[in-house]
């Protein structure tokens, strides 16, 4: 019966009145996005991530897995959005108590250590960035966007990473991490 009614559709319905079928989704993967709620650089030195958790809310996380202990300011994340860009103020650190934060300008990255936390600035209420950069020890940090399976599936491995591993090439093969981003010497323009 349902094959007999399409055979009379078909005759009935001439075929330049049918719509056209609905074109294949896009697929969507990291090296295509332009903007995105997740970015991410990952070295075998560090790890920078940064989350739009909430219209104009990122949150910042790094890994240290180098042996030296370095500052970070603040003012030296920078996030871009469509219209411009923007340097975080302060970091806000969960203190378990939501009436309590600390806020810092500045925190201490330590050697094989771990540390999310939230950007305050003044950050447009958007859900997207377009571009992160993070300025560290001289160098320039440039994350890149990732989709929110990507992003996740990163997570999921920085969470298995063994910060007190005598040497992390064994966790890069074994959780299959890759690098991503790229650092290089921070560019000052000169006047004479």
């Amino acid at each position: 019966m349902a094959f007999s009614l399409w055979v009379i559709l078909a005759l009935v319905v001439p075929a330049a009145q049918l719509p056209p079928p609905a074109p294949p989704p896009p697929k969507t993967d990291s090296k295509s996005l332009e903007k995105s709620p997740y970015f991410a650089f990952v070295d075998r030195e560090y790890i920078f991530t940064c989350e739009m958790v909430k219209p104009g809310i990122p949150l910042f996380n790094f890994v240290s897995m180098a042996e030296k202990e370095a500052p970070l300011p603040a003012k030296q994340v920078q996030l871009a959005f469509e219209l411009r860009k923007v340097q975080a103020r302060f970091f806000v650190v969960d203190t378990g108590d939501p009436k309590q934060p600390i806020t810092t300008p500045s925190l201490r990255i330590r050697p094989r250590s771990a540390f999310g936390i939230r950007l305050q600035g003044d950050f447009p209420n958007e859900r997207d960035l377009h571009g992160v950069v993070v300025e560290f020890e001289g160098e320039d940090f440039k994350l890149v966007p990732l989709t929110s399976f990507d992003f996740e599936n990163l997570a999921l491995k920085v969470n298995r990473l063994n910060l007190g591993s005598p040497d992390f090439a064994d966790d890069w093969r074994v959780l299959k991490l890759e690098v991503l981003g790229t650092r290089e010497p921070v560019r000052r323009f000169r006047r004479r």
